[in-house]
């Protein structure tokens, strides 16, 4: 038995015709179904019903099939990790960004990964943290860019930069001249807090709006994404915090919306890179870092070996 038998086995499965899996495979229909007899020889059982124009799995087979495609992928795994050692920037690099990061980072985000790795080819993946720490652990994200205080123990955190946080709210709001402001100066009846955490410290400390603080709103928006809830906050009273990087997006854009920083502990989040111990791709992460050094997004303090 070996892998190309497998394929075979797969293709055959799939497409239910010894034919069509061999134009499949790049091989001819005769030798196809000879090293298929041969696998079912060596099992000692039948892995496909040969009926009048049609070839089905037997119960066997099928069995044999599904364990088949988890062999080949992590076959596949083993030459990518092979690859990864012997070149990192062979094999596609996977990064994973926040909702509230990944709309002000993109361009950014592409710059560096043309200036740096130009023939790599770069996949980004919008989640919550939990769900893409979750992703790296399982090896479908290579990093994942999220807070110190959002990281998992059980991986290694690269800082990479800081960045501070500010109340946001729509220009002409009676908080406007505010030169700064802290928690317990939010208007809580006004306040829109999302169900996942930005990962600073301070917002522990912010009011959490129940159905009686808000009351005389209309409309619950908790659910909305981030970018929506801030289209809402430049036509309202109401207000949200967001980092300094989709502040400085926003001023970027001209969206009506004015920003008054915090002051109290807790104000600065700590971003980085969350990845596998001993991942093959750190080599990359050092380069990425040295760039941010050089040229970090607006807003932010580099924080990459210090």
């Amino acid at each position: 038995m070996n892998l190309r038998d497998l394929e075979y086995a797969i293709a055959v499965a799939r497409r239910g015709s010894f034919s069509a899996a061999a134009e499949d495979c790049n091989v001819s229909q005769p030798a196809l179904s000879n090293q298929i007899r041969k696998l079912e020889k060596e099992l000692g059982t039948d892995l496909f019903l040969r009926l009048s124009g049609e070839v089905r799995p037997t119960a066997c087979g099928l069995k044999v099939t599904e364990i088949a495609r988890d062999v080949l992928q992590g076959a596949q795994r083993i030459r990518d990790t092979a690859t990864e050692y012997r070149d990192p920037e062979a094999v596609p690099f996977n990064i994973g960004l926040t909702p509230t990061l990944a709309p002000y980072l993109t361009k950014y985000f592409s710059e560096l990964f043309s200036t740096l790795f130009p023939d790599m080819r770069v996949t980004m993946i919008e989640d919550l943290p939990q769900n893409m720490l979750q992703m790296v652990e399982d090896h479908t994200l290579d990093v994942a860019l999220v807070a110190r205080l959002n990281h998992n123990p059980t991986l290694e955190f690269t800082s990479i930069w800081e960045e501070p946080l500010f109340l946001a709210l729509r220009r002409g709001h009676p908080l406007e001249g505010l030169s700064s402001v802290t928690p317990e100066d939010v208007p809580v009846h006004d306040f829109i807090r999302l169900p996942h955490s930005f990962g600073y410290d301070l917002e522990a400390r912010l009011p959490t709006p129940g159905p009686e603080s808000r009351a005389s709103k209309k409309f619950d928006l908790t659910a909305l994404r981030f970018e929506t809830i801030c289209r809402h906050i430049c036509h309202s009273d109401d207000c949200t915090i967001v980092s300094a990087l989709a502040a400085e997006q926003f001023r970027a854009d001209n969206w009506p919306m004015s920003f008054i920083p915090f002051e109290a502990p807790g104000h600065l989040r700590n971003l980085g890179a969350a990845s596998r111990l001993n991942c093959p791709r750190k080599p990359l992460l050092a380069k990425i870092g040295a760039y941010i050094l050089e040229n970090p997004p607006k807003g932010v303090t580099p924080t990459f070996g210090t």
